[in-house]
């Protein structure tokens, strides 16, 4: 056989326009279709309810270096479980935020002047011009799971 003779190179195979147009939406739709099968057939999980006592109600606080004393609108907040709770967070109207860095230990008593509460750019909350209506206790429990409980604003601005 010459040189001549001899059969042309195989081309590498290669997709038609129409075959790469379908592999690419294939490829793009299926992961997109796999999460909403999840989303539908997964059931919801639900945060734990936080067992928490907690009321509003003016009580003393004195300044850094202890020269004044004032008498602040603040937050009582009461464990009245015999679990520890660390990483307290509280919430007003989903805004103004306060974070507790110790944990609560069984029966204790924490009490955070509503002054206290911020945003995230660090404005504070002005407890004289702005009504509370929503607040959320947010806690993790021995278990490890986030346990949180909403109150109505209007039911604990007076002590029960």
């Amino acid at each position: 056989m010459s040189d001549l003779q001899e059969a042309p190179p195989k081309l590498p195979k290669t997709l038609s326009p129409r075959n790469l147009t379908i592999g690419l939406i294939s490829l793009t739709l299926i992961p997109f279709f796999f999460v909403v099968l999840l989303y539908v057939t997964l059931p919801p999980n639900k945060d734990p309810e936080l067992d928490v006592a907690l009321e509003i109600a003016p009580r003393p606080w004195s300044s850094n270096d202890g020269s004044q004393t004032r008498l602040l609108p603040s937050l009582i907040v009461r464990n009245p479980t015999q679990d520890h709770w660390k990483n307290v967070n509280f919430a007003i109207n989903k805004q103004f935020y306060y974070y507790h860095a110790d944990p609560m230990q069984p029966n204790e008593e924490l009490i955070v002047p509503l002054k206290f509460f911020h945003t995230k750019g660090n404005q504070f909350y002005p407890p004289e011009s702005q009504p509370l209506k929503l607040l959320t206790v947010y806690a993790q429990i021995p278990s490890g799971a986030r346990a949180i409980k909403d109150f109505d604003g209007e039911k604990i601005t007076s002590p029960e």
